[in-house]
């Protein structure tokens, strides 16, 4: 990582002066573009600091060049077109670098490195607003039997579908991720344990209700939903709000499957046990 904000702040300052020095011309840029690009991936963009690297590159090339105060001006401004184009080129490349790194290739959800980085920034909005959210692990019933039965393609179907009866049924502000295998977790925000049971069973109801069209005919799925409340199970870390969810799923799979458990009612049954 070190070495690569080296050398993309090397090239910046190259072109930078390449830019300012042979009157701004397009192909310096469009040089620029790719060099810098070519050397970025997500954690990198996020890393750099592009104002501070313009700074510092700025005050290095016009040092090595004193002219009068005309010239300098024109340099300058100069120089703020290659910053305002560079920047908004890395931006937008941030955008796209982010999108293929945290988005599940098969049903086009967000993933596990979305997660990430989504659940944290939550937090602190809620411990800021104390507005609530609900985390719930929803996790397919008998998908094993159908990857047995019916063949890998037709389980990618059905992730697939059920990836689109999910998204169908939340609002914009909602976030849902592929968590791995047949496992989904699925946010709603400002919602406490109330707010949440008519969207869950919608949620429930349409996956079960969804009629699945493969190669040998047509399935139905069904799946257990397990919810944590950060604001009402108290739980001192994510992990820790994944777990209740995680253990409040599993009793729904326990209590016959196809159904939403919520953990506020099951800690009385885990009192005495290391949860």
């Amino acid at each position: 990582m070190v070495e690569n904000i080296a050398l993309f702040v090397s090239k910046y300052t190259r072109y930078l002066r390449e830019y300012i020095f042979n009157g701004g011309e397009e192909a310096i840029l469009m040089n620029a573009f790719n060099e810098l690009l070519s050397i970025s991936d997500v954690y990198l963009t996020e890393a750099i600091n592009i104002f501070d690297i313009h700074v510092r590159a700025l005050e290095e090339v016009l040092n090595v060049k004193r002219d009068n105060d005309a010239v300098q001006w024109i340099y300058i401004t100069r120089a703020n077109e290659f910053f305002a184009q560079i920047l908004m080129t890395i931006d937008n490349n941030l955008l796209t670098l982010r999108e293929q790194v945290e988005k599940d290739v098969l049903t086009g959800l967000n993933n596990r490195l979305a997660m990430a980085r989504v659940l944290p920034a939550l937090v602190l909005e809620t411990q800021k607003t104390g507005d609530p959210f609900v985390l719930v692990v929803i996790d397919l019933d008998n998908f094993k039997k159908i990857n047995d039965t019916y063949g890998h393609e037709a389980g990618d179907k059905v992730l697939q579908e059920v990836a689109n009866a999910i998204k169908s049924s939340i609002r914009g502000l909602d976030y849902v991720f592929r968590y791995g295998g047949e496992e989904f977790i699925l946010v709603l925000r400002n919602a406490n344990y109330e707010q949440s049971f008519i969207p869950l069973e919608r949620i429930r109801k349409s996956i079960a209700a969804r009629e699945i069209v493969i190669s040998d005919g047509k399935i139905h799925v069904t799946a257990s939903l397990g919810a944590a409340s950060y604001t009402e199970d108290n739980p001192k870390t994510i992990d820790e709000l994944i777990r209740y969810a995680d253990l409040a799923m599993y009793e729904a799979k326990a209590a016959g499957k196809n159904r939403v458990v919520n953990f506020r009612d099951i800690k009385g049954k885990l009192q005495g046990k290391e949860i």
